[in-house]
């Protein structure tokens, strides 16, 4: 960004004190970065992954970037065929050609499109770990609940369970626990046309 005041244009550190836990918010745990945090649609999430000494993620089950990467394989690298290796992972867009995602994310789109089009029991309870707080979730644990609905979707049989996903910071401690049923609020009729 430029700064009008001191007439510098300034990089981006990537919020560098949060990451690492420094800033005086965090508590000494890592947070996401003001970007991520300011996401209003719920679609990011950012985090740590442990690293082996050739580079490469190491294995990491519950954690919730290596599951939806290396487990669930939904999240994919963009352009892959240029060997970047980015740091960003993307969840593609049903709704786009498949050429052309194919293009942008490789051969792995129709699988992933697939598997979260009809999500298993542990992905749609990862996926409600998505902005439920500034802080970078370690790993996950999940507490199975009731079964709550049953239908079929598109021709295949869909099962939902009210499951309690459990999010733990890198002390080991609980940040949040939320649940794959989301509350319903109805708003009463007095106030049906405002705004």
């Amino acid at each position: 960004m430029y700064r009008g005041n001191t007439r510098v244009s300034e990089k981006c550190v990537a919020c560098y004190p949060r990451i690492e836990g420094k800033d005086p918010e965090s508590g000494g745990q890592p947070m996401e970065t003001r970007c991520m945090a300011a996401c209003i649609g719920q679609i990011r999430m950012q985090g740590l992954v442990k690293m082996n000494n050739d580079g490469t993620w190491a294995e990491d089950r519950y954690n919730p970037l290596y599951y939806m990467v290396h487990v669930a394989k939904v999240a994919l690298p963009l352009y892959p065929q240029f060997g970047t290796e980015p740091n960003g992972y993307y969840i593609p867009p049903r709704w786009v050609p498949r050429d052309y995602l194919k293009q942008m994310f490789g051969p792995g789109v129709d699988e992933a499109i697939e598997r979260y089009s009809y999500p298993d029991r542990e992905l749609l309870a990862v996926l409600q770990l998505f902005r439920r707080s500034n802080l970078i979730i370690d790993r996950y644990e999940i507490k199975e609940g009731e079964k709550i609905y049953e239908a079929e979707l598109r021709g295949r049989k869909i099962t939902m369970y009210n499951d309690t996903v459990i999010a733990y910071g890198q002390n080991g401690k609980e940040i949040f626990r939320t649940q794959v049923e989301e509350p319903v609020h109805v708003r009463p009729n007095k106030h049906a046309n405002s705004i």
